[in-house]
C-alpha cells in the first residue's frame, strides 16, 4: 500500500514538474532572471536617465535565460528531486552541469568519499583537513572534501564576468552584445538566490544594497533539489531588491562602455577602452555585489546550509514518517592540490571525449584574490584583461562567441 502511495505521489509530482513553471509564477529557473533584467532596466531609466531599446533588452532577456535553458541534463535534477531515502545523500553530477556550475554562482561539487583504497589513502594524506574547532556542532556527519576554496570560486566568477563584459563590449551586433551581458547578469544573479548562496541580509532599516555579504557558496550535489525551485520562486524579499538595484548600475556601466568601446577606432584601441570599463564593473562586483570576508574566502567552498542540503527534512520522500532534522552539510576539508587540478583535467578530457565544445577550466588554487587590490588607481590583474583574440572574435561576429561557451583564456 504505502509503495503504490509513493509511486503515485511522485508521479503526480514528475507531472508538474515536467509542466514546467506555472503561469504567473516568477522563479530565477529561469523566470525571475527576466523579471529583474526588465526592472533593472526600468531603474536604470530613472535612477541614470538611460533607456534601453526593446531590442537590446529582448537580447539581454535571451542571454539571461540561455543558462536554464532545458536539455537533457535537466532529467537529472528531476530524478533527484523524486529520489527516495534520499536524506543526507551526495548527488551524481553530470560533466556538463560541473561545467556549468560556475556560470550559475556554484562551485565544483565536493570530492566523493574517501575509500580504503590505496590512491584514496595517498590522496586522504595530501588532503587538508579544517581544523575541530571550525567544523559546525550541528553538521551532518558526511565526510566530504572541497576542491576549491571560496576564493577560488569567486575568481572563477570575476573571470568569466570579465569574459562576457570584453566579448559584450566590442560585439558589432548590439543584440548579440546584449545577449553576453545577460549571461553574465544571469551569473551574478544566482548569487542573489537563497537556493546557490547564503548571504547576509544589507545593513541598516531597509537594508542598504551593497552592504550584504556572501556567507556560502552551496554546491549542487548537496542540495535538497525540493528546495531549490521554492527559493527560486522569491521576488519580494531584500535579495531580489538588491539584485534589481544591482542590475540598473551595471546596465549603467555596460552602456556607457559600449559606447566608448565603439567610438574607438582599431582592435588596440577598442582592447585598452574595454579593459578600463571591465576594470570599471570589476570594482562594483568586488565592493559591492562579491562582497566576502577574508574568513570566508579561505574556507573549503560547497555543502550547504540547514534547509537547503540534502540532510533536509524537507529532502527524503518516506512517507508517513517522522520529517528528518534540517542539518547543514559542511565540508571537512581540502583535496590536495594536485587532486583539484587532475579533477579539473578528467572533466574537461571527459567533455572533448563526448565532442562537446565546453572547455572546463577553474582557476588555481594559490592564485590571489582578484579583488584585492583592485581600485582605479592600479593595473587590472592579468586574469581579468580582456584578450585581443576575444576582442577579434566579437567584432567579427565569430561563432566562437555565439554561445554562453565562450572559450578558456590561457592560465596567466
Amino acid at each position: 500500500m504505502h509503495d503504490t502511495v509513493r509511486i503515485l505521489a511522485c508521479a503526480a509530482l514528475a507531472g508538474l514538474i515536467l509542466a514546467g513553471t506555472p503561469r504567473g509564477t516568477r522563479a530565477y529557473t529561469p523566470d525571475n532572471h527576466e523579471l529583474y533584467i526588465v526592472q533593472g532596466a526600468r531603474m536604470c531609466e530613472s535612477a541614470h536617465a538611460l533607456r534601453i531599446g526593446e531590442k537590446t533588452l529582448a537580447g539581454m532577456v535571451e542571454g539571461v535565460r540561455e543558462p536554464d535553458k532545458k536539455n537533457r541534463h535537466v532529467l537529472q535534477m528531476v530524478k533527484q528531486r523524486l529520489e527516495p531515502g534520499s536524506y543526507g545523500k551526495q548527488r551524481d553530477i553530470s560533466d556538463q552541469r560541473i561545467a556549468a556550475q560556475a556560470l550559475h554562482g556554484s562551485p565544483n561539487p565536493t570530492r566523493r568519499r574517501y575509500t580504503g583504497s590505496a590512491g584514496d589513502r595517498e590522496n586522504l594524506n595530501k588532503a587538508i583537513r579544517m581544523p575541530a574547532g571550525k567544523l559546525m556542532a550541528d553538521r551532518f556527519e558526511l565526510d566530504v572534501y572541497s576542491y576549491d576554496t571560496n576564493q577560488a570560486v569567486r575568481n572563477k566568477i570575476l573571470i568569466s564576468a570579465s569574459q562576457f563584459l570584453c566579448v559584450s563590449l566590442a560585439h558589432r551586433n548590439e543584440t548579440q552584445s546584449a545577449r553576453k551581458f545577460g549571461n553574465m547578469l544571469h551569473m551574478i544573479g544566482d548569487t542573489y538566490s537563497a537556493s546557490h548562496v547564503q548571504r547576509s541580509a544589507p545593513k541598516g532599516t531597509p537594508g542598504k544594497c551593497g552592504t550584504e555579504k556572501i556567507e556560502w557558496h552551496f554546491s549542487m550535489d548537496l542540495i535538497a533539489w525540493k528546495q531549490h525551485v521554492p527559493a527560486d520562486e522569491k521576488n519580494g524579499d531584500w535579495r531580489f531588491r538588491c539584485i534589481t538595484e544591482h542590475t540598473s548600475d551595471l546596465m549603467k556601466l555596460w552602456i556607457d562602455g559600449r559606447r566608448a568601446v565603439a567610438r574607438e577606432i582599431g582592435k588596440p584601441a577598442k582592447l585598452n577602452r574595454a579593459n578600463q570599463n571591465v576594470k570599471d564593473a570589476m570594482i562594483l562586483l568586488c565592493n559591492r555585489i562579491l562582497r566576502e570576508d577574508a574568513d570566508v574566502l579561505e574556507r573549503p567552498a560547497g555543502g550547504a546550509a540547514a534547509g537547503y542540503s540534502s540532510a533536509s527534512g524537507t529532502d527524503n520522500w518516506e512517507f508517513f514518517k517522522k520529517k528528518k532534522a534540517d542539518r547543514p552539510i559542511q565540508p571537512v576539508g581540502l583535496t590536495g592540490a594536485e587532486e583539484a587540478e587532475a579533477f579539473v583535467k578528467r572533466i574537461n578530457d571527459r567533455l572533448k571525449k563526448d565532442g562537446s565544445k565546453i572547455a572546463f577550466w577553474y582557476p588555481p588554487r594559490d592564485m590571489k584574490d582578484l579583488c584585492r587590490g583592485l581600485d582605479h588607481g592600479r593595473p587590472l590583474p592579468a586574469p581579468l584583461r580582456c584578450t585581443s583574440q576575444e576582442i577579434d572574435w566579437a567584432m567579427q561576429g565569430s561563432g566562437k562567441v555565439r554561445s554562453m561557451w565562450i572559450p578558456a583564456r590561457p592560465q596567466q
